[in-house]
């Protein structure tokens, strides 16, 4: 029961970009802030332009996850030699923000992809472009507009609004660093209201950041003895 906790605590922490391939390799600390508490991890994370993700967690047990776009999800324990398993799109590492700007999504954060039409789109007097988005008929539901603000055509924030007009999430995509062949941000702040009183906080730091490295991670597979176990029981 432990180890399920911890795995859907995982899916939730993957849940933050060209004809060659591009790799992207970095470290990432996640800290949570959540009714008073603070909970920190961190990682290695290898991001390829095909999609294809690998994040190795830290700690006690430490543990390999593999998603790709398929929405296909492996957390392998090597103290155990287990391997959960799972397939569901919003395991998709369409939702990855490294793999969203390699593949050329960073000026909508892959909401067209979801089903999101862009209804109006203004710019202030300080240069910010402002983007309104609705949802379809193919969209996910729950919610009703997505505001969306860019300088310099780089997001920099990021609101979801329910179908009542309230915010109940929003985030905040900073600290962007330039490479010869991707522009990538090394800090996202997300917030979301859980309550009228309560909100939920997440800091996500990318640093050591590689481009195009030939680390082996990239190339992980699972061992072929590992013991398969169910990730949810159904």
């Amino acid at each position: 029961m432990q180890l399920k906790g911890l795995l859907i605590s995982t899916l939730l922490f993957i849940s933050a970009s060209a004809a060659a391939q591009t790799r992207v390799a970095a470290d990432v600390e996640e800290k949570t802030v959540m009714d008073g508490k603070a909970v920190t991890r961190t990682s290695e994370l290898y991001c390829t332009s095909a999609g294809n993700l690998v994040q190795v967690f830290s700690g006690d047990p430490s543990y390999y996850v593999l998603t790709n776009l398929s929405g296909e999800f492996k957390a392998y324990f090597p103290k155990s030699n287990e391997v959960y398993s799972d397939r569901r799109d919003d395991f998709s590492t369409k939702d990855n923000i490294f793999y969203l700007f390699m593949s050329g999504h960073s000026d909508d954060l892959g909401l067209s992809m979801y089903g999101y039409r862009l209804a109006s789109s203004t710019t202030d007097e300080d240069g910010l472009l402002k983007r309104t988005y609705l949802p379809t008929s193919k969209a996910p539901k729950g919610t009703a507009k997505i505001e969306l603000v860019l300088e310099d055509y780089l997001p920099i924030y990021v609101g979801y609004y329910d179908k009542a007009g309230r915010l109940v999430s929003k985030s905040y995509i900073s600290s962007y660093r330039q490479f010869p062949s991707v522009t990538l941000p090394q800090r996202i702040t997300s917030i979301s209201y859980t309550s009228a009183k309560d909100s939920t906080i997440v800091r996500t730091l990318y640093s050591h950041i590689r481009i195009d490295g030939s680390e082996p991670m990239f190339d992980f597979r699972i061992p072929e003895g590992a013991t398969p176990k169910k990730l949810f029981d159904r």
